[in-house]
């Protein structure tokens, strides 16, 4: 009976197969249709060749990254409504032998889960105990011949915890004298577990949204396979997509599991194709180098990088003795990394479309997937020397040129790592208005959407005290500073909005997504009335309640000095600001006064027209020898931002902003 469950399961597979382009991706499917779960496959075990190192070179240190072994996910409700749905058809007579088979498997399926999401399975433990033995077997003569010591860290998530554990409880059993030490935290979490953030989830789910409209789906084909009267079974369970949806989800988590049979044989193979792009697709978007999102995504490895080269150079200077640095950690970080290093394969920069085609995701992701890099000296040569294995395969860098083979010169791996990302920052100047308004609510929401650094808008501050975002001092033919709010709140913006008080300005800038407020303070008539905005300012930046729908860590981010900049024109108000707000950014707008005074005085930053820093270069260098910030208004043309790129500015305040990340990253 199992023969002719596959046997027609089968048919469907070649039939719907013998449709579907030959790409790339496709052909690595039909090997193995496996695959097809992506970050949910468990890892294979292929066997790998090492280049001989150049003469005179031997391995002494290992710097490694690993995603933790194979886990349950979080589809117990999909599981469960597998299960439930053919108990019932069964109830009906409804179910075919192979209707039958997947109720039973999907059963399993929601037992072994037992409602532990992203628990690590005994396969997932195997995974790391059989990498460490690759490891070592591999290279001997790290552990051998070298420093005993090692140094093991994992994020705070149980699942790294224990895969952490059964790698190092291995190579301990392989070398009883090897000195382990393992620690997590939450400092470490911070830089081992960062992926996406809501702009880059925002910006990729609105693009795959217009992508699966593209699908073609067989709705028709599973009712077949599973059930003995399809019309019957379409009333039971209207919704074709979800069912075969959640079948989808049974089958990425069979491996983990060890259910021997391949679960998505259930399903037609362009609709597990379909199903699998899907979810690869925004791994890819979110957590590489995509065209869509890498210039937001890459940036945020920074502080992983930092940390794997500090490490590394610590043991090459012999300031530390180590073997070895192994931290375990999570797919999407591990994707991060690898394409901040841009990595063959991994790192390419796509579209949606291309990377549909040619991206192979649980080649390249799988559970376990994992980054080593190999440190090799030589007595007779000064050079260090590295060589990259992703998921234990030799991987090229092709930014840089090899020094022989696979082997790169390790000073030429930091410089490259270095100039990875532009130093230098894009503000959108009065938020991002094309096509809006300056200084409105959508302004700023589109700065965040398009993943910038900042977005500066304008304060003043009415006649009966309350703060208002505009620029001009005048709206509707009154001036702000000496009309009363209500006189001012009928007006509009050229996109409708009304005039936007500070409060509702800040309530759409703190929203969940990562983009800087920058606040100017505009000069008042008085010091008085200086006085007066400066608090009301920082009345605003407290800490409020998260909107509806907000996780609470989002609420009020500007409470927090690195989340929010003040500038102004009035050297007074940036005065006040730098007593008031200490370890907040303060950057004085007005051009007029040296970086050394203004430092002298507590502020922080100065934010000069283009003009006075081409005028006055030797200011950036002189404010950073302070440890002062350097933002530059308003840089429109591309040879004015390429000039100040390459002064190293901090941050540039433009109209352009898609304009100057352009420029800013170019290749």
């Amino acid at each position: 009976m199992k023969r002719l469950i596959l046997l027609a399961a089968t048919a469907i597979f070649s039939l719907s197969a013998f449709a579907q382009s030959e790409t790339p991706v496709v052909k690595y499917l039909k090997g193995d249709i496996r695959r097809a779960a992506f970050n949910t496959h468990s890892y294979e075990f292929d066997d790998v060749k090492d280049t001989p190192a150049p003469k005179g070179y031997k391995a002494f240190y290992i710097s490694h990254y690993g995603r933790h072994g194979s886990r349950s996910d979080w589809g117990g409700p999909q599981y469960k409504k597998v299960r439930d749905l053919l108990m019932q058809a069964k109830e009906q007579n409804l179910l075919t032998p192979a209707g039958d088979s997947l109720m039973r498997e999907a059963a399993l399926i929601y037992q072994l889960h037992n409602d532990m999401d992203g628990r690590l399975t005994p396969r997932g433990v195997r995974e790391h105990a059989r990498l460490a033995e690759r490891m070592y077997n591999r290279f001997p003569e790290v552990f051998q011949d070298g420093c005993k010591h090692l140094r093991a860290v994992s994020s705070t998530t149980p699942r790294c915890i224990v895969s952490m554990n059964g790698f190092t409880a291995r190579l301990q059993a392989l070398q009883p004298d090897l000195d382990m030490d393992l620690d997590t935290g939450e400092k470490f979490y911070a830089y081992i577990a960062r992926g996406e953030n809501n702009t880059l989830i925002a910006r990729t789910n609105k693009a795959l949204a217009d992508y699966r409209k593209t699908f073609q789906w067989d709705t028709v084909a599973v009712y077949k396979t599973l059930f003995t009267d399809p019309a019957k079974a379409k009333k039971l369970i209207p919704d074709a997509y979800d069912f075969q949806n959640a079948i989808y989800d049974c089958a990425r988590v069979s491996d983990p599991f060890e259910i021997p049979d391949n679960m998505f044989r259930y399903l037609p193979f362009e609709n597990v194709v379909h199903f699998h792009e899907l979810n690869y697709l925004s791994a890819y978007l979110n957590q590489c180098d995509s065209k869509l999102n890498g210039e937001i995504r890459i940036p945020r490895s920074q502080e992983l990088v930092d940390t794997l080269i500090s490490q590394a150079d610590a043991v090459i200077s012999g300031k530390v003795k180590k073997a070895a640095d192994l931290c375990f950690g999570h797919d999407w970080p591990y994707l991060g990394l690898v394409c901040y290093l841009g990595l063959e394969g991994v790192s390419e920069r796509y579209t949606v479309e291309e990377a549909a085609d040619k991206w192979l995701p649980s080649y390249f992701c799988p559970f376990a997937a994992n980054l080593q890099m190999i440190f090799y000296r030589s007595e007779k040569n000064k050079d260090i020397l590295v060589k990259f294995l992703m998921n234990e395969r030799e991987t090229r860098l092709p930014a840089l040129k090899a020094v022989d083979g696979i082997f790169y010169r390790w000073n030429d791996v930091k410089a490259w790592c270095a100039n990875r990302i532009p130093k230098t920052q894009i503000v959108a100047h009065r938020g991002y208005w094309e096509g809006n308004a300056q200084n409105s609510v959508a302004s700023i929401r589109k700065a965040q959407e398009f993943g910038l650094w900042g977005s500066e808008f304008d304060i003043h501050l009415t006649a009966d005290g309350v703060p208002v975002v505009h620029h001009d001092q005048t709206i509707g033919n009154l001036d702000i500073q000496q009309s009363n709010f209500e006189d001012i709140r009928h007006n509009r913006l050229a996109n409708g909005e009304h005039l936007p008080t500070l409060a509702e300005y800040m309530a759409a800038a703190t929203r969940g997504r990562e983009c800087m407020p920058v606040m100017e303070l505009k000069p008042q008539t008085t010091q008085e009335r200086e006085d007066e905005l400066v608090a009301k300012c920082l009345q605003a930046l407290k800490p409020a309640p998260a909107p509806a729908g907000i996780p609470a860590q989002y609420a009020r981010r500007a409470s927090e000095p690195t989340k929010v900049v003040f500038i102004s024109f009035s050297h007074y108000i940036c005065q006040q600001l730098a007593k008031k707000a200490a370890g907040y950014t303060v950057q004085y707008l007005g051009g007029d006064i040296a970086p050394a005074q203004l430092h002298a005085e507590g502020i922080t930053g100065i934010d000069y027209e283009y003009n006075v820093i081409a005028k006055h270069p030797e200011w950036v260098k002189q404010a950073h020898d302070l440890g002062m910030s350097v933002n530059v208004w308003t840089v429109n043309e591309p040879k004015d931002i390429r000039a100040m790129r390459d002064l190293g500015v901090d941050q540039i305040t433009t109209d352009k902003p898609a304009l100057a990340r352009e420029i800013l990253w170019e290749r």
